[in-house]
């Protein structure tokens, strides 16, 4: 039991960390290309905001402040998913979104506007570009002689674009400021169900350490409910040296397990381990009462026929 609770302790944590789901969207987002993305990063510090990109969104605004929300979104660029369904054409603010995403998905069908020479500028000055040659702001940026776009097709493969899935969206560009989204929540069932496995597995290695008591009821007796025991005391080896009568002090104590060759007696309700030592009589059954006495070398008790059942000793 123990080690199937670690087996699963181990693979719930390993599942936890493959759980990704974006958040939910809200209409509220709108104003120029700063005031949206100010909107978009709210809550993307510790969830994954999607964007999905159905509509043109143009690159305005005043350009310091783009600057200084660009820089706060690439903080957590990770958590930020751009997507660019089929049919749509970005625009430079679109184009500029994607650049600023940790993560891209783009339709192979999709039109991705190319940028202008400020505006490569302006996204490398914040950081979103990779200092190597050939990166995603280079590729997007303006060219001569040839159309004003990109197809999602020639971008697939590049800078860890990926292809969107032929999945039809409703979704505008925005993203969940408010409440726990699908993430959180699954995140929360798999925290508690991990807590409580660990609860099982604590309490599992805490029973099996404990030392385990004699069952009173152990063997072919059966105990009463008006005979309860309070506390089990074992300590005596398996093969010891057994009189031939009581050497010392006598008790009356009742049976129960079996001796044969050693059981229990039930001593001031206290359960004892105790050898029958009359080798001419079998031992008598669970609930029988014996007479019993402490051995010299060994807590072991002896367990003898009552006296007024003992054939008496001829001089």
């Amino acid at each position: 039991m123990r080690r199937f609770l670690c087996l699963v302790l181990l693979l719930g944590c390993f599942g936890v960390p493959a759980i990704a789901v974006p958040a939910s969207a809200a209409d509220s987002c709108e104003g120029t290309f700063a005031q949206r993305l100010r909107c978009w990063a709210q809550g993307m510090d510790d969830h994954t905001v999607a964007v999905v990109l159905d509509r043109r969104l143009a690159f305005n605004g005043d350009r310091a402040d783009r600057a200084a929300v660009a820089k706060t979104v690439l903080k957590y660029r990770h958590n930020l998913e751009v997507r660019v369904p089929a049919g749509t054409t970005t625009d430079q603010g679109g184009t500029a979104l994607l650049v600023l995403a940790g993560h891209r998905l783009v339709d192979p069908g999709a039109r991705v506007t190319r940028l202008t020479e400020a505006q490569v500028t302006e996204l490398r000055n914040a950081g979103a570009c990779s200092p190597r040659p050939g990166d995603l702001c280079a590729v997007v940026g303006p060219r001569t002689g040839g159309p004003g776009y990109l197809t999602g097709r020639d971008l697939i493969g590049f800078e860890g674009i990926a292809a969107l899935p032929r999945t039809e969206y409703s979704l505008a560009a925005q993203s969940d400021p408010g409440g726990p989204g699908l993430k959180d929540w699954l995140l929360i069932g798999m925290s508690a169900l991990l807590a409580l496995l660990l609860a099982g597995l604590v309490l599992a290695v805490r029973r099996s350490a404990a030392p385990q008591p004699a069952l009173a009821g152990a063997g072919t007796g059966h105990r009463s409910a008006d005979e309860p025991t309070v506390r089990v005391r074992a300590t005596a080896p398996r093969h010891a040296r057994r009189p031939s009568g009581p050497t010392g002090p006598t008790s009356t104590a009742v049976v129960r397990t079996d001796l044969h060759p050693q059981g229990y007696v039930e001593l001031d309700r206290v359960l004892y381990r105790a050898v029958w030592a009359d080798p001419g009589r079998p031992p008598p059954a669970p609930g029988a009462q014996v007479d019993v006495t402490q051995a010299q070398d060994t807590n072991l008790l002896h367990a003898y026929p009552p006296q007024q059942s003992r054939p008496a000793h001829t001089p």
